[in-house]
């Protein structure tokens, strides 16, 4: 067996887990932002920090795809507390 064990078998091994800590990260902010929280409350979080901290947050908030989440929860929410037309 070499040094490295078992974990020199996985696809992320040579990445140092990053994808997955970055997926896992994602799905936290956007899961915290559907709740209510604040997206400023959400980065400072300490879980947010040990999962990587304030590079790996700007990185992920640079993608499309989280942008375009977080967007779609705000509009949701804003479409359940709009008023009902006037008649």
């Amino acid at each position: 067996m070499t040094s490295e064990g078992p974990l020199a078998r996985t696809p992320f091994y040579f990445l140092d887990r990053r994808p997955y800590h970055e997926a896992e990260l994602a799905a936290y902010i956007r899961r915290e932002h559907r709740r209510g929280r604040h997206l400023s409350e959400i980065v400072n979080d300490r879980y947010v920090d040990r999962c990587g901290g304030a590079s790996v947050v700007h990185a992920l908030l640079r993608r499309p795809s989280l942008v375009r989440a977080l967007g779609e929860d705000v509009a949701e929410t804003i479409a359940h507390i709009r008023p009902e037309p006037s008649r």
